[in-house]
């Protein structure tokens, strides 16, 4: 009972600020749930109308893309339950105070087990219950088909957390502690990369093309996956299909019990004598430095030094932050991999040189706001909670506030702008557009990625949180959802503004229609810089007056 009175008690105090924030959480979930749910459903609602058609290969398809979303949670899965692993059982702020509990080992490392199961397989297991229910309704399935699912799907997910927990263990009983969170971060984040990139490039979008008569008896052929049949997952998929077909089904694999079980008993016996060796030997250096760091600091402080003191002092601090951090260097797999299939989808359309290009280039450069915003949450929003407990190092610094707020939003604006220009640039090579799509995509690229870091930074300090275990923690947080909800309403307002120009220019284009008044470009152009440049300025300013009341207050 012990994680769930301190879970309950991080609750309290109870009052009406918590509460309104609570229901406000909510809400949010409650309108994800619904959106995952109406995904869900369209998705059954298609396969219902081939199997019209051709039950067989309406099954058939069903039957792999169930497999295929369970083989993909559980290689997200288990790269996220290594990173969280190594905070659950080694740097956690409450791991004092279970181990002063008079707790027999076993129940200690199965409860962090339990910690890390919740915090890294929570989210998948949500997104999927509306799956779920979406099934049972496409397929009208008896009510003891929700219990059924769900345990097997705690037992599915319970293996890569329980695998990668115990290599956790076994990396930092057994290996150089500097060398760990790099071995372990990056293998989690390149077997995630490689997944990812290997659904993209089987091409699912194949199983929803047309095909002619000749090619039925190979699209028949090519509807079994031998490779498949080797997952758990598989047998999930598999439970679910011969309910919806009315068939007899063994309604608990034994590809989904025997490994859970298996890694279970093993994870114990492994990490029983394993565990507090492991963690009095990982508080040696808790704060190992990422590959590659110290000549990226050192390019740093080169380029730094035409600038006074303070600046470089402040901007190294902040380089220096990012790249030694080896749980964020490592995420640069898993960004090259998203790019990567951003691009890739980008080469498969086939408009090089066609008048639509303008119109594609505007819906990229709303992509691009949304991929840079994702990547503010993970980084620019939580820049100054990351301070954590040296805060007041910083408060007894001779650095003003706004100097501190300006080195971030530099530190994060250069390489987000840079991704920014890239995605955009790639893409006007492959459409090739003209000088006024080159003109509009580069200007508005980096106009949001400036906008969006600021306004992470600021947002970020108007709401710190300095006990934060780790990054991601500040990102799903309340104000993290609010920060999205506002990058997102920004880079809406932003196409809402631009859509006029761009349409007007379409049509020109394509039709040599006249596109009437100057003023229909010159202003939404005008005004979405001014959106811009407000959103630049007040968060910064807000955030500069809360950290001085802050420091006011204590």
């Amino acid at each position: 009972m012990w994680p769930l009175r301190i879970a309950f008690a991080k609750l309290r105090p109870l009052n009406s600020s918590a509460i309104i924030k609570l229901g406000i959480t909510i809400i949010i979930v409650t309108i994800f749930l619904y959106g995952d749910l109406a995904l869900f459903r369209r998705l059954f609602g298609a396969v219902a109308k081939i199997e019209a058609t051709s039950p067989f290969f309406a099954l058939g398809l069903l039957r792999n893309v169930l497999a295929l979303a369970f083989l993909v949670a559980v290689a997200v899965l288990f790269s996220s339950s290594m990173t969280v692993a190594i905070g659950a059982f080694f740097t956690d702020l409450d791991l004092e105070t279970y181990h002063a509990a008079p707790l027999p080992k076993w129940r200690l490392v199965m409860g962090r087990l339990g910690k890390t199961f919740l915090q890294s397989a929570t989210i998948i297991y949500v997104f999927l219950v509306p799956m779920f229910v979406a099934f049972a309704r496409q397929y009208q399935v008896k009510p003891w088909f929700f219990p059924v699912v769900l345990i097997d799907l705690a037992l599915l997910l319970a293996i890569p957390v329980t695998l990668g927990a115990a290599v956790i263990i076994a990396l930092v009983r057994f290996f150089p502690v500097q060398r760990v969170h790099q071995i372990a971060a990056s293998l989690a984040i390149l077997v995630m990369a490689v997944a990812v990139i290997a659904f993209r490039m089987s091409r699912p979008e194949r199983f929803f093309m047309p095909i002619g008569t000749d090619d039925l008896a190979r699209a028949l052929q090519a509807i079994e996956l031998p490779s498949m049949e080797r997952y758990p997952g598989t047998a999930l998929a598999d439970v679910m299909v011969a309910i919806a077909g009315g068939q007899k089904a063994i309604l608990f694999p034994a590809k989904i019990v025997a490994p859970a079980i298996t890694l279970l008993i093993a994870f114990v016996a492994i990490a029983t004598p394993l565990y507090f060796p492991a963690f009095v030997r990982a508080r040696e250096n808790m704060a190992p430095a990422a590959i590659g760091a110290s000549g990226l600091t050192r390019i740093a402080d080169w380029l730094l030094r035409p600038f006074d003191r303070q600046t470089r002092a402040m901007i190294g601090k902040e380089v220096r932050m990012l790249t030694r951090d080896v749980a964020q260097w490592s995420q640069l797999f898993l960004m090259v991999a998203l790019l990567f299939l951003y691009l890739y989808n980008i080469r498969m359309l086939p408009l090089g040189g066609d008048v639509r290009a303008p119109i594609i280039a505007y819906a990229n450069l709303g992509m691009a706001g949304f991929i840079i915003s994702a990547i503010c949450l993970r980084f620019a929003y939580p820049s100054v909670s990351s301070e954590g407990r040296a805060f007041w190092i910083l408060q007894a610094a001779p650095v003003s506030y706004r100097r501190l707020l300006i080195s971030k939003v530099v530190v994060y604006s250069i390489p987000l702008t840079v991704l920014a220009l890239i995605l955009t640039v790639f893409a006007n090579l492959i459409m090739h557009a003209n000088v006024v799509v080159w003109l509009f995509t580069l200007i508005g690229a980096s106009m949001l990625a400036a906008t969006l870091v600021s306004l992470g930074v600021g947002l970020g300090a108007l709401s710190p949180n300095f006990a934060a275990e780790n990054p991601l923690q500040v990102g799903l947080s309340l104000g993290g959802f609010g920060y999205m909800a506002a990058a997102l309403a920004y880079v809406g307002a932003i196409m809402t503004l631009m859509a006029r120009p761009v349409v007007q220019y379409f049509f020109w284009r394509m039709f040599s229609l006249d596109y009437g008044s100057t003023l229909v470009f010159v202003i939404p152009v005008v005004t979405a810089i001014a959106l811009s440049i407000v959103l630049i300025v007040v968060p910064l300013v807000a955030a500069e007056k809360r950290l001085a009341a802050l420091r006011e207050s204590r």
